[in-house]
């Protein structure tokens, strides 16, 4: 089954000759690559795209669940056989290319997904290479969806999940919320879908490429807890 990889780009901190690296060992890896690239992402990188056909659309800033949709949305539009959907932030896939390939491409390369949709979560140790600002606030929610959806050490926020084109077509029907890393997985339950989890060690923190603001400061707590807060709103309006 061909393999597909969707993606969301907003403003990597990426040089050329490592985003060609990237790009090059991706174009290995999947049939076909899907992007969805704001309008604030710089002109070089936008360039880079186009001069090694990589598919992308240029879209306006309107947050991730917004950039996502789309991407999928673009996506399903173009590829009209089954295939297996990869989802992932481009700032992680980054990140696994130029640190973790092995075993990011390894996990690629066996990748299947026949009618379940699969949340695909971090290792503990690969948890705690994100900043205490992220994991204090994630674990909120993890344990939230874990009891929820009961599935035991279930990391839901690592941006990464797999499906096929049926439960992508479900999943834009549905999708509104502003997080969809819990959206869609409800979405999936909800619809009575299977759910798989399964946990990796390339989706590590990398300071240069994954940072956010405040990582490393008080601060940082504020607009995390936010998503928790969020998390927990959207949690509610599922009838479970």
């Amino acid at each position: 089954m061909r393999k597909i990889l969707i993606s969301t780009v907003h403003h990597p901190n990426i040089m050329n000759s490592e985003l060609i690296n990237v790009i090059n060992h991706l174009k290995k890896c999947f049939d076909n690559i899907y992007l969805s690239v704001s309008t604030v992402t710089s002109e070089n990188i936008r360039d880079s795209f186009k001069e090694n056909n990589i598919n992308f659309i240029t879209i306006p800033a309107h947050g991730a669940a917004d950039a996502r949709r789309k991407v999928l949305a673009f996506a399903l539009a173009h590829e009209k056989e089954d295939c297996t959907y990869l989802y992932c932030d481009f700032d992680k896939i980054i990140t696994a290319i130029l640190n973790r390939r092995e075993e990011c491409i390894t996990f690629i390369d066996n990748l299947e997904v026949e009618n379940e949709y699969q949340i695909i979560g971090r290792d503990w140790t690969t948890f705690l290479t994100y900043p205490d600002t992220w994991t204090e606030t994630e674990q909120i929610t993890n344990r939230v969806a874990a009891d929820i959806l009961k599935i035991s050490h279930l990391d839901i926020l690592a941006g990464c999940c797999a499906f096929n084109n049926k439960i992508g077509k479900t999943i834009i029907q549905n999708s509104k919320e502003i997080l969809t890393d819990v959206e869609w997985p409800l979405i999936c339950n909800q619809q009575n879908i299977e759910l798989k989890y399964v946990s990796v060690s390339f989706l590590i923190f990398e300071y240069k490429y994954n940072q956010g603001r405040n990582d490393y400061n008080w601060e940082g707590y504020i607009p995390r807890l936010k998503l928790a807060l969020q998390a927990l709103h959207i949690f509610k309006k599922y009838d479970f």
